[in-house]
């Protein structure tokens, strides 16, 4: 396993995605997280065993461009960063618009983010589960 994350910029990551999928490397899976000054997009690739990581540091709201280009499933976690922190990737082959996952509030995981609105029902208002009757013979 290999703990170092190569840094990128925006402009160098579908040239470096690409040199991975040249030398073999699928594609794992992509990670937003908050970053002291912007977010950081980690992309993890896998060789016989062999995890290799690619960052891009990116501001809230920054265009990115899209790698399902080089590889098609990476549209589900575009999609998915796209709806939970509002970056916009350039190119995607399969854009769902915002609604690949539905949430509350727009772009919940962003550092300012509003505050979900949550309703409590009353346990005694609340519905209850249906209770399956023997069946007769």
């Amino acid at each position: 396993m290999n703990p170092e994350i190569e840094m990128k910029s925006v402009s160098e990551l579908v040239s470096a995605v690409e040199g991975l999928k040249n030398d073999g490397c699928r594609l794992v899976v992509m990670t937003c997280s908050p970053a002291p000054d912007a977010y950081d997009i980690t992309y993890t690739f896998d060789k016989v065993g062999n995890l290799s990581h690619i960052r891009i540091n990116a501001e809230e709201g920054a265009e990115i461009p899209s790698i399902t280009g080089v590889y098609p499933g990476a549209f589900v976690y575009e999609n998915e960063i796209h709806d939970l922190y509002g970056f916009t990737f350039r190119g995607l082959s399969i854009d769902f618009n915002g609604t690949f996952i539905r949430t509350s509030v727009p772009y919940p995981f962003r550092k300012q983010a509003a505050e979900p609105k949550v309703t409590k029902v009353p346990k005694e208002t609340a519905p209850q589960a249906a209770v399956p009757k023997e069946v007769e013979k």
